[in-house]
């Protein structure tokens, strides 16, 4: 087919090219081609789009349609048993004559016989070995509780997974009369305990298909029940022929026990429920009390179940089929209402068809469990509202523990898919904003779905905290991967901090308050990045101060003024006006400036980034630096080779003192709500440095008259 499709494009092309005159034509082409092809490509995509619900209506009823056909299939099967058994079976006790001739009687019933005694289906000793299974397996009391249960055929067998037959593990196969348990292998034996409880089948809606013999999978066979498929492998091919022979056999005894229900009298000698029903013994004497009027007594407790509750199994496996839980959750509410109400002598009479619907609730909620799990071949399908209703009926079937922690599960799972789909292109600060505007207001809606779907659920509300607890984890530990890098700035991690702090306080919403936990997890890394920056405050403190050759600016024009007058203005410093002399010359040096400007933007981060535990680490930073400048103004006013400007000095003291120190004083009280007494100690210490140069000649000379201006 390729060799055509190509022989064809070949063909195509060589007409083109006889048929073009020039590199000019063939462009043509091949853009009209790309043309073709970008508008065939759009129109796919459309009709995708357009049809998109039509696929999944599609998909939902082809998977429909399968459940329905496997059914079919698994009727059709029991009704070829059924006609065969039909046959097999006369009023008089010999064989049909349809089937004479086919096989003969003392060939299949020597053939019954060996697998009778191979297999050990005697009724008592089935029954023994079938409780001694409550020493070895956990978890299977409720199998056992059933009186007509017997245990057929036991055996190890490994799982296989039924998409790429990777062995899964070891288990335990039990075959009853009525059903087939698996159980799993403890990793760790405990006692006489070796194995775990998986799964219960019923013999009813369980298809055992033979696999053959193909390539390394060898020995196996395949179970089929609706919705779940597994694959068990034997050890070598007389293990699987037996087991294949003990479910034919199984097979064959329920359904010959369901057409003749009532024994006769050489096997009744013999029976299982003569043994161990207490009551078969007085079946038919009219004159035992329990019953004064023989066996219309029984049928009348028989007739006391409703037709409804013996549909119920049935009903509810259609519902699966269906995926209308809602129903099948209901059925299962009015289930459990009756049996609530009903007479202890009904319960016990019906103790098997209970155990039954017992077994299909159980498998419905395993059902909506698998709707809450997260694996990578189902990948958040259904989205949000399909978790939301798995776990609103799962609280109605009594599993809230379980469907609430299915779902914080989801949770997680849908969080990190979500925060995954974000970019960590372009900076810092807009990636933050975006993590933190999606993760906060995505925990404060599972708290309100936590409070929706379990109201007044103690233990649900202690699962959420814990799990919000270990998200701002996770949340925290990304935030310092992004945000706390060697090339970051201080305004950028006080920025992001801060959409932090303010995105946390939607939890107060919902009454849950993590802003402490939060606080707890960055700030040390918080503090870190303060004794970063204090440090190299002071280096440039120290390295203006050998350059600071206290001179006024010059800033050349009313322009220069104007920029000045606007980048103090911006930093919160409205009155530099006041400084301004001779239209173009400021009275304050470079080095004062340009401390005020980067002291004031420090303090500004600084209050963005700390808790109240960390006010006094903050003040104390903010302490250092400001008296390391006034130091260095203190050295050089007392230095004496500045005497000539001991009041251009005493000038820029003041202006540090009575301006930029006001200024952070009223900024930290509006922050905390109190002042900071180490500011008040700090202006009060160095308050002489700013009155006027006149008051300090007693202990310095005279300064010159003249001042020197650049």
């Amino acid at each position: 087919m390729s060799y055509l499709l190509e022989k064809l494009h070949f063909k195509n092309v060589k007409e083109l090219t006889q048929s073009t005159v020039g590199g000019h034509d063939l462009l043509q082409h091949r853009q009209k081609i790309q043309a073709l092809s970008e508008e065939t490509n759009q129109y796919l995509k459309k009709n995708v789009y357009q049809n998109y619900m039509q696929f999944i209506e599609t998909a939902k009823e082809i998977s429909y349609l399968e459940s329905e056909m496997y059914q079919l299939s698994h009727l059709l099967t029991e009704q070829r048993s059924l006609i065969v058994t039909l046959l097999e079976n006369s009023l008089l006790g010999d064989k049909a004559p349809g089937l004479r001739g086919v096989e003969k009687p003392e060939t299949k019933a020597k053939f019954n016989t060996e697998i009778a005694v191979n297999l050990n289906v005697n009724n008592q000793e089935g029954r023994k070995r079938l409780t001694a299974l409550l020493e070895k397996v956990e978890g299977c009391a409720s199998v056992v509780e059933s009186l007509t249960r017997i245990l057929i055929h036991e055996g190890d067998m490994v799982e296989l997974d039924p998409s790429d037959n990777c062995a899964i593990g070891r288990v335990r196969g039990f075959l009853l009369n009525d059903s087939f348990m698996i159980a799993s292998w403890l990793p760790n034996k405990r006692g006489n305990m070796r194995y775990q409880y998986q799964a219960l089948y019923e013999l009813e809606g369980l298809a055992v298909i033979n696999i053959r013999d193909l390539g390394p999978v060898k020995y196996a066979f395949k179970l089929m029940m609706f919705p779940d498929t597994r694959v068990l492998q034997c050890a070598n091919s007389s293990d699987k022929k037996e087991w294949l022979e003990a479910f034919d056999l199984a097979k064959h005894l329920k359904t010959k026990k369901e057409i003749s229900p009532t024994p006769s009298a050489e096997t009744k000698d013999n029976s299982y429920d003569e043994a161990f029903n207490h009551f078969a013994a007085f079946a038919d004497d009219e004159s035992f009390t329990g019953f004064p009027n023989g066996t219309e007594n029984s049928q009348e407790v028989a007739e006391s179940i409703p037709d409804w509750v013996v549909e119920v199994a049935d009903d509810m496996d259609v519902y699966v089929a269906q995926r209308d839980f809602e129903e099948a959750v209901s059925l299962a509410e009015k289930t459990r209402d009756f049996w609530d109400g009903a007479s202890p002598s009904v319960v016990n009479l019906h103790r098997d068809l209970k155990l039954k619907i017992d077994s299909r609730i159980r498998q419905l909620s395993e059902v909506l469990m698998n709707e809450l799990r997260v694996s990578p071949d189902k990948s958040l399908q259904g989205g949000p509202r399909a978790a939301s209703r798995a776990v609103l009926l799962l609280s109605r079937l009594g599993q809230a523990s379980q469907a609430c922690d299915l779902f914080l599960k989801h949770r997680s799972a849908l969080l990190k898919h979500n925060l995954r789909q974000l970019k960590t292109e372009g900076a810092t600060t807009l990636y933050i904003k975006r993590i933190t505007s999606l993760f906060f207001p995505f925990v404060a809606d599972t708290g309100r779905e936590i409070s929706r779907v379990f109201p007044k659920n103690k233990v649900c509300a202690s699962a959420f905290v814990v799990w919000s607890r270990n998200e701002v984890g996770k949340f925290g530990n990304n935030f310092r991967k992004h945000v706390f890098t060697s090339g970051s700035t201080l305004t950028t991690v006080a920025e992001c901090v801060a959409l932090v702090r303010t995105h946390s306080e939607q939890l107060t919403e919902i009454g849950l308050d993590l802003t402490f936990y939060l606080e707890n997890e960055l700030r040390g890394q918080v503090e870190r990045c303060l004794r970063d920056a204090r440090e190299k405050l002071m280096e440039s403190i120290k390295l203006r101060a050998l350059e600071d050759k206290w001179r006024p600016v010059n800033f050349v024009n009313k322009s220069g003024i104007a920029r000045f007058a606007d980048d103090m203005s911006e930093i919160g410093v409205a009155s530099i006006h006041s400084w301004v002399y001779d239209e173009c010359w400021v009275a304050l040096t470079s080095n004062t400036i340009n401390f005020s400007k980067a002291y004031l933007t420090f303090l500004d981060d600084a209050l963005k980034m700390p808790s109240a535990d960390s006010n006094i680490f903050v003040d104390e930073i903010l302490l250092d630096i400001f008296q390391a400048q006034l130091k260095h103004v203190d050295n050089s006013f007392r230095s004496g080779k500045y005497k000539g400007e001991a009041k251009f000095i005493s000038r820029n003291a003041s202006f540090l003192l009575h301006t930029v120190l006001a200024i952070a004083q009223r900024r930290v009280s509006e922050v905390r709500l109190h002042p900071c007494p180490s500011f008040a100690k700090l202006r009060s210490e160095f308050e002489w440095l700013a009155n006027d140069s006149q008051k300090i000649t007693t202990t310095i000379k005279s300064p010159v008259a003249d001042q020197s201006f650049i």
